[in-house]
């Protein structure tokens, strides 16, 4: 990935985190400090992170650092690729078939939706039924419905149906 791509997705996240710490008011907004040290003496790209506690904030951009480096092999039109799970909006399984939606493309996947489960354990997707993952960082908003479900508005104007056994995992997950 490119350090410039990557810079915009952390400010973009970091102005996420910021705007939503705002809209709680639970806490004053924390500043942070972004150093970028560019030289062709670097052989690799390195992320280090100084802080004095490992609160949500920083806990929410080492998940944003995670997810760009796990990928899913998927296949469409008879081609297979590999594409970063920071690209995923959800991953569904229909007719033991996984499908992997992301903002313009539907990909089929050649693994069980257990087995990207554990895939994707560490990472900011949550299951949401017992056909559903989703990645919390395309999430929009939550309403609660009257059965004890929720539907997760996402990004790109789609609509999901939180199952209400697993609404206590995606509160966890959410932070709610």
């Amino acid at each position: 990935m490119h350090l410039a791509g990557l810079l915009f997705i952390f400010t973009k996240r970091c102005d996420t985190i910021k705007s939503q710490q705002i809209k709680k008011k639970t806490r004053d907004v924390k500043s942070l400090k972004l150093i970028i040290d560019k030289s062709p003496e670097h052989q690799e790209t390195e992320i280090h992170i100084k802080c004095s506690t490992v609160d949500k904030t920083v806990k929410e951009i080492i998940d944003l650092v995670k997810n760009r480096q796990v990928t899913l092999p998927v296949q469409k039109d008879g081609a297979t690729s590999v594409i970063p799970i920071s690209s995923v909006f959800y991953l569904e399984s229909v007719d033991e078939k996984t499908f992997v939606y992301t903002s313009g493309d539907v990909y089929s996947a050649g693994i069980k939706l257990y087995e990207a489960e554990k895939i994707l354990r560490d990472t900011s997707f949550v299951r949401i039924s017992k056909a559903c993952i989703l990645n919390i960082d395309y999430l929009t908003g939550v309403r609660v419905m009257i059965n004890g479900k929720m539907e997760a508005a996402l990004d790109n104007g789609e609509k999901l149906i939180i199952n209400r056994h697993y609404v206590p995992g995606f509160k966890k997950k959410f932070g709610m």
